[in-house]
């Protein structure tokens, strides 16, 4: 294939990855490259000065993309086009989601499906015209348990993961934009979702102590659609004999927003900064024989 999208989760390992292909992707034989970053619309505010830093200082020329959601139909989540100053940071995209699909959590993962997945998806049909293309996915040869099994059959690859690319730890990651003249300023635990469900609950909890406020659109969710399923789900439950769920929570064990932010007021634990994490001397030839301090050679998860 001749096309590559390469999909900027908005952290520091798919930065490296990105700026690393810009400057070597010919070298695998694609002719066209593409970068994309998705905003849910609860990105931490850090993430997008992030994205947006990486854009102008390494030339990426973005594409902000946001799910377009078509009520009232069994059409497929698109896209719509954004940026920086107008990306949605009140959640909207996400709710607009939940109101078709509702709200997600472990039984129901559509969040990833259809807030980031699907538009860009739909953005690379349009952008490479229906031809077909890879996806260059910033997973580290230290998460090869995160590598999808049908990767081969739908076109993603791993260039932090391949030996022929660039075989990369969390450790190198942190080591490169520890001598970089900007970096991501979050903590390795708080991640570019404010409070995804799917961090463990010692995560939750001190995310809690840190901002109660970034519980509150999941509470408020919860209130708003913690009964609603989509048609086709309720349709599925009656085929099949049970009885439709209620009261509908985002977090593990039917746990709530609420109940979080409550038990995070008896939790006294520690939660480890892995990005603090630098046991690794870089190798100069890594990096296309330039060393990392170098600001044009720059460029995660």
């Amino acid at each position: 294939m001749k096309n590559l999208l390469v999909s900027f989760s908005g952290g520091e390992t798919s930065a490296f990855m990105a700026q690393w292909l810009k400057n070597n992707y010919k070298k695998y034989g694609y002719e066209n490259i593409v970068f994309v970053f998705a905003n849910t619309g609860l990105e931490n505010e850090e993430t997008l000065e992030f994205v947006e830093n990486c854009d102008v200082k390494f030339g990426l020329k973005i594409h902000w993309v946001e799910a377009l959601v078509w009520h009232n139909e069994r059409k497929g989540t698109g896209y719509t086009i954004t940026d920086y100053v107008h990306a949605k940071r009140k959640g909207e995209p996400f709710e607009q989601v939940i109101k078709k699909y509702g709200i997600p959590n472990q039984v129901n993962p559509i969040c990833t499906r259809d807030l980031k997945q699907a538009p860009i998806n739909s953005f690379a049909k349009v952008w490479f015209n229906g031809e077909k293309y890879h996806t260059a996915i910033g997973i580290r040869n230290d998460e090869v348990d995160r590598m999808n099994d049908k990767a081969e059959k739908i076109g993603l690859i791993y260039p932090l993961i391949k030996r022929d690319m660039i075989p990369t730890t969390k450790p190198m990651i942190n080591f490169y934009w520890k001598n970089m003249p900007f970096r991501l300023n979050l903590k390795g635990y708080q991640g570019n979702c404010t409070t995804c469900w799917k961090k463990s609950f010692k995560k939750l909890y001190q995310i809690a102590k840190e901002n109660p406020k970034a519980f509150d659109f999941m509470d408020r969710m919860e209130q708003e659609y913690g009964n609603y399923f989509p048609p086709q789900r309720i349709e599925k439950f009656i085929a099949e004999g049970k009885e439709v769920p209620t009261n509908i929570k985002f977090f593990r064990n039917h746990t709530s927003a609420k109940q979080i932010l409550e038990e995070s007021k008896n939790w006294n634990g520690i939660i480890k900064n892995d990005s603090d994490v630098y046991n690794y001397q870089l190798e100069i030839d890594l990096i296309g024989g330039e060393s990392c301090e170098v600001f044009s050679e720059c460029s995660n998860d």
